[in-house]
């Protein structure tokens, strides 16, 4: 099938290629539509508790919640003054008509928690109008501009004001890592394939894939929440998968080229071999991101949604148009080449990854116990994780936000942002009588609580209250999420029931669903994972050491990230402070990315070494041979996404730097240690057992032995008996099976060396 779909796209390559340029324009034009349908929300599930008693407060009782606080600060007056409330008052009546939909004073509510400790400052708490978090952080951008106090600092915080600061960071970090990415990733092309027209080709899928992935998000923007958060970590997505996916075709288009294949020949091969791995990495990929949906976040849906919006699209860009393009280009491929770099081209590219497969199987039990035991010792500081929800340490110190936010925790004896706010429903008024005294017990009740820290009531109506509770531990804290759990528990006498909600309240909520989901997830993603790979690798053996094997980096590169951004170690040097916890979504995000990543690698390299064992039927021989074959190109993806990931990683949000940062080191160890040492010394222990499938012919004969033996099957001469080309050594440059369903070149020499 893979033949004939090289051959079609050589034959209606003008086609191919109008329909790529149809592509590109359709997505652009459907992406200039998408930044004004982006969303300020989605890190919520609207079932959860949380998400339903903050729904609560603002619909139900219309006080006691907060969008967001200001503070108001004046050097020279005190609280007590008429003149202090009389400029707080007077700015809030001047605020823009259909922004506040409620705002509590100190004197309005006589709240004296609202005032700070030196009685030079007030914190306002205000309820925005607006629909969904997307239209508050509007009415917030509104009121921000137009509230002034004459003689006042204000300060602005809480989660609309955070949230925004956050989008406006990605916005503007978005634009300035494209701006980085694109001519490091060329530059690093040209190096790779040591010629400015090869170079720019992985770059065109890249382009491809991306457009793709953003103009599907603008298709499912209309219907579930997309976060400007999940833009960059979309382009980031598209970028890599397209770019690797391009390498891959790019170099055995020139490796059959120097092989003596004509170019229709070489697309033929390319498209039947490489383009057969990248049509099934790019399916293993989508299914794995389509595993997203289960989770009922919108930042984590639409990532799914765009990331398997780009890897379909890049997959199939890959295997249709540039095979046009390098049948257009032929022998030109190679064109825009220095000397200085084709100088160090040639086969020792490969040569040192072989070299290395080969004194990795000398002493394979060796090695597999060093690099899984370190594999197994990075993964140790995951054990400690602490998981939180997103807060103002997402935001950079110095971030207007998070100062005021870390002001109010040192200025005020409570902090608005580290409450939780509980919403209790009682049989009887609470405003009297019964419902009054069972409000008191209740309340009093909840301040024994261990860990609680003060009780205010702050909003009443009806048989509902608002309650506040202080805490004394930090919001991630396993004692603030105990404090949770004991609060939504605590019977409520005469009442009904209580929903809790807070920072601490959504990262119970946000890991409680994912624990939930998680194994129906991860069977999923294994599940297609196992059954994609046995197919296109025709045994059991081998995706079950992939599996394993994927674990293990996934581990390794979560417990550095736990190292780094919650233990602090190495923290400052990536341009963040320490948070204290990681964020409840990274773990979600990275399982995707990283088990598709590692996956795409695995296939690279799996599919080369079953390509040479077909040829070889000596296992040992084979691996070392596909590694030799594949290690330059999977080196060079990595260093794609390595690049990719590092751009991204500057970002000044500390949420798209710890995912970003994520990826990276997963790739790096399992670039480094897992394909280049791990992989050779598990399969030469396994041996023969690597390919066993049942009732197979092509691989084994009855003894359980490769048929050819030793010396493998011999190589398959093409129509006019021609041998196949060999390369140094005496060992097949290409695999011959292609070669004896296409014509013969016209001139083709056995002995023609690569250039």
């Amino acid at each position: 099938m893979f033949v004939r779909l090289g051959r079609f796209d050589v034959a209606r390559r003008v086609w191919v290629l109008a329909g790529a340029v149809l592509v590109l324009v359709v997505s652009c034009w459907a992406c200039s539509g998408l930044s004004g349908r982006l969303s300020y929300g989605g890190f919520m599930a609207p079932a959860a508790e949380a998400s339903r008693a903050a729904d609560a407060i603002r619909n139900e009782v219309g006080e006691g919640g907060a969008d967001v606080l200001v503070t108001f600060r004046s050097e020279e007056l005190t609280a007590a003054r008429p003149a202090f409330r009389e400029a707080v008052e007077d700015a809030l009546r001047r605020a823009p008509k259909g922004t506040v939909d409620r705002a509590t004073t100190a004197w309005s509510s006589a709240n004296p928690l609202l005032v700070s400790l030196d009685q030079h400052a007030t914190v306002v708490p205000i309820l925005l109008k607006g629909d969904g978090e997307t239209g508050r952080t509007q009415s917030y951008l509104a009121l921000r501009d137009a509230l002034r106090a004459p003689g006042f600092e204000v300060t602005w915080t809480g989660p609309s004001a955070i949230i925004s600061e956050i989008v406006q960071r990605s916005q503007r970090d978005l634009v300035r890592t494209e701006l980085m990415v694109l001519p490091l990733m060329m530059l690093l092309m040209v190096f790779v394939f040591r010629g400015v027209v090869a170079a720019l080709l992985p770059v065109v899928t890249g382009v491809l894939a991306t457009a793709a992935a953003l103009a599907a998000l603008r298709a499912v923007a209309d219907v579930i929440e997309v976060p400007y958060v999940t833009v960059n970590l979309v382009v980031a997505i598209g970028l890599a998968a397209g770019v690797d996916a391009g390498l891959l075709i790019v170099s055995r288009f020139r490796e059959e080229l120097r092989a003596g294949r004509t170019p229709a020949e070489a697309v033929a091969i390319t498209v039947d071999t490489a383009g057969r791995t990248v049509a099934l990495s790019g399916v293993v990929m989508t299914f794995i991101a389509v595993g997203l949906a289960f989770f009922p976040l919108g930042f984590v849906r639409a990532l799914g949604i765009g990331a398997a919006a780009g890897l379909l699209v890049g997959a199939l860009v890959t295997v249709t148009v540039l095979p046009a393009l390098l049948f257009c280009l032929g022998e030109r491929v190679d064109a825009l080449s220095p000397a200085w770099l084709r100088r160090q081209g040639g086969r020792r590219d490969g040569a040192l990854w072989g070299r290395v497969a080969r004194a990795v199987m000398q002493k394979p039990i060796a090695y597999t116990c060093a690099v899984s035991a370190l594999l197994l010792a990075l993964a140790v500081p995951f054990l400690h994780t602490v998981i939180g929800f997103p807060d103002q340490r997402m935001l950079p110190a110095g971030a207007p936000a998070r100062v005021a936010a870390e002001r109010m925790e040192h200025d005020f004896a409570v902090s608005g942002l580290g409450t939780l706010q509980a919403i209790a429903t009682f049989d009887h008024p609470v405003d009297r009588g019964r419902g009054h005294a069972d409000l008191l017990t209740w309340t009093r009740n909840v301040s024994e609580l261990p860990g609680a820290r003060g009780v205010l009531v702050a909003g009443t109506t009806g048989h509902k209250a608002v309650i506040y509770v202080g805490q004394d531990h930090r919001v991630e804290s396993d004692s603030a999420k105990s404090l949770v759990r004991d609060v939504r528990t605590l019977p409520v006498p005469g009442g009904s029931g209580v929903l809790v909600g807070g920072a601490s309240a959504l990262a119970v909520d946000t890991m409680d669903t994912f624990y939930r989901l998680l194994p129906r997830v991860l069977a999923f993603m294994v599940v297609t994972s196992f059954v994609l790979l046995t197919v296109a690798l025709r045994s059991l053996v081998l995706p079950l050491k992939a599996l394993v094997m994927n674990g293990l980096s996934i581990g390794a590169s979560f417990g550095a990230l736990t190292w780094i951004f919650q233990d602090g170690h190495a923290s400052r040097l990536l341009g963040a402070e320490p948070t204290g916890y990681v964020d409840a979504l990274a773990p979600i995000v990275m399982l995707f990315l990283l088990i598709a990543v590692s996956m795409d690698y695995e296939l690279f390299l799996l599919l080369r070494i079953r390509e040479q064992y077909r040829l070889l039927g000596d296992d040992r021989e084979s691996v070392a041979v596909g590694i030799e074959r594949s290690g330059r190109v999977i080196s060079a993806a990595a260093a794609a996404v390595l690049v990719v990931t590092a751009c991204f990683a500057t970002s000044s949000v500390v949420m798209v730097k710890e995912i970003c940062v994520g990826v990276f080191l997963a790739v790096l160890i399992d670039a480094v240690l897992v394909r280049a040492v791990l992989v050779p010394a598990v399969m030469r222990l396994l041996g023969a057992a690597n390919w066993w499938w049942p009732g197979a012919s092509w691989a084994f004969g009855k003894s359980g032995k490769p048929r050819s033996g030793k010396g493998g099957r011999k190589p398959r001469s093409g129509k006019g008996g021609r041998k196949s080309p060999t390369g140094k050594g005496g060992r097949p440059e290409a695999a011959p099976e292609h070669a004896a369903r296409l014509p013969a070149p016209a001139e083709a020499s056995a002995e023609r060396q690569p250039r």
